[in-house]
């Protein structure tokens, strides 16, 4: 009777020990409270991370979560970044989250016709990153030596210009702008993949000779339609060694991402002034989507030379100056 007595007895106390684990290991905030997000710092330690945790209300026992972490040999396994708790986590749940690295992701919209100044003030107004360091970065041409040569780059402003893929990115408060930068690259490589590499090869043409002419069109292009049609004038234009006459490279050399060129601002010196200089601008002046590229690749059967806004997100397409100057004096006459 006694060693039955005993026997519960220790039964008792196992469970009751148990239940203070259990009780200590969950999370001290109220079942009906928001979840907490924590931002660990790379390179923080198990005991830095109990602490941060614990400071932030997410666990109870610094301790018990530095004895859970080396129970589940998590130590150094930890990853950096901005995590989300839910109340009433066991620790070694909290432990678990953090070694599989389940960071909160937050939503980077860049949208077609941007530029590198452009994504780097986005990134920055997000609080994804540093404008600056983003831009200096953006300098360094060996992000791109997959697809353009050093001497293709030479006179670019930011060789990764035309190179950032615009697309809805899902960011961590933990990334660098190094890995922003190489993640909308390798979207870059994803959609211009090798099948239209060898199409762009085809029509003798490179790939950043191709990003420089679908940057282009998707400066003018407003209505979808009119994608090949614009990529046709400027694929015409090069080959008889005309002017390109685009104003967007103009923009560009001015440092603006839109608005209305004057007269005067035509002859500003710059290599990307094609008012200036025949042929291709140094590169890209904006980052394009994929219906601007299939453009430049699959450009209509015309043999247009010109075309003019006509102030209606449409424009007026011409075969000869003649046709143009009518075009203009119609939809641009004072």
């Amino acid at each position: 009777m006694k060693a039955a007595i005993r026997v519960f007895a220790a039964v008792l106390l196992l469970v009751l020990c148990c239940a203070i684990v259990v009780y200590w290991s969950s999370c001290p905030l109220p079942p009906d409270s928001p979840p907490v997000k924590v931002v660990i710092e790379p390179g923080a330690s198990t005991r830095d991370i109990a602490d941060t945790l614990y400071n932030a209300g997410v666990i109870k026992s610094p301790f018990l979560f530095r004895v859970a972490s080396r129970a589940l040999k998590a130590d150094g396994k930890m990853k950096a970044g901005e995590f989300s708790f839910e109340p009433g986590i066991f620790v070694w749940d909290a432990v678990s989250i953090l070694v599989e690295g389940r960071v909160v992701y937050y939503p980077l919209t860049v949208r077609e016709g941007t530029r590198v100044e452009d994504i780097a003030a986005l990134i920055e107004a997000e609080g994804f990153g540093d404008r600056e360091r983003f831009l200096e970065l953006a300098k360094n041409p060996e992000w791109v030596a997959e697809f353009a040569s050093p001497e293709e780059l030479a006179e670019t402003i930011y060789p990764v210009e035309g190179y950032l893929f615009p697309d809805t990115y899902n960011i961590s408060k933990g990334m660098s702008e190094e890995q922003i930068i190489s993640m909308m690259i390798q979207r870059f490589g994803q959609v211009f993949n090798q099948e239209l590499r060898d199409k762009a090869s085809q029509m003798g043409l490179t790939v950043h000779e191709v990003s420089t002419l679908a940057a282009l069109v998707e400066k003018e292009a407003m209505v979808a339609e009119e994608r090949p049609l614009i990529a046709a004038v400027y694929l015409n234009r090069i080959k008889l060694g005309m002017h390109l006459g685009a104003c967007p490279t103009v923009l560009y050399a001015l440092g603006r991402s839109s608005g209305t060129v004057l007269l005067k601002e035509l002859e500003v010196e710059s290599p990307y002034n094609t008012y200036k200089y025949t042929g291709l601008p140094p590169g890209p002046v904006s980052n394009f989507g994929k219906a601007s590229l299939e453009a430049v690749l699959n450009p209509a059967d015309v043999d247009y030379l010109y075309f003019v806004s006509k102030n209606d997100g449409t424009h007026a397409f011409a075969r000869t100056l003649d046709e143009h100057n009518r075009n203009v004096a119609l939809y641009q006459g004072n």
